[in-house]
């Protein structure tokens, strides 16, 4: 029986060439050049590569870099962008359905409720001066309570439907 020539080599020690390596990975030769002008990869002689060492670093590479590193991978970008979007959707959801408004469309509703409010408190004094003229106090007293419950009857109608739609400015002689 004749001896072998040369030992085995471990198949992670093994030397492989460009075409050999673009085929184990699913590349084509140029993007195994690419990654090699890069620093991807590195050649033990041109054109050659250890086995094992080429595919832990491509691995490395297609997952966003060491994991040992203190900045951010391209997988961890990915993964935050992904998690935007899906937050993004549950946002868009939820406005859709109703349960989610704009702060502008809040801010608007909840200025326009003040400022009518407001206006139907400071008109209560003209428009119970006349009607109260040589009344008793208790008669005065139930003309400006029911002119300010009727001023803040409109605080009372307020719903949330009212938020992004047509606002009642109403007046303050409606009530």
């Amino acid at each position: 029986m004749a001896k072998k020539k040369t030992e085995d080599v471990k198949l992670h020690e093994r030397v492989v060439g460009t075409g050999e390596l673009a085929a184990i990975i699913g590349k084509s030769d140029r993007w195994v050049r690419q990654l090699t002008g890069e620093k991807v990869l590195q050649q033990v002689e041109r054109g050659k590569y250890i086995l094992g060492d080429a595919i832990q670093s491509y691995c490395e590479h297609v997952s966003g870099g060491k994991e040992e590193d203190k900045k951010p991978r391209l997988i961890d970008y990915k993964t935050e962008h992904e998690k935007t979007k899906a937050e993004k959707a549950a946002l868009e959801l939820e406005h859709l359905k109703g349960n989610l408004h704009a702060a502008a469309d809040v801010e608007l509703l909840l200025s326009d409720l003040i400022l009518t409010t407001k206006s139907r408190l400071l008109g209560v004094p003209s428009r119970i001066a006349t009607e109260c003229e040589n009344e008793p106090a208790d008669v005065v007293e139930s003309v400006v309570r029911r002119e300010i419950e009727t001023a803040l009857s409109a605080l009372a109608k307020y719903t949330p439907d009212q938020i992004g739609g047509e606002i009642d400015h109403g007046s303050p002689e409606n009530g």
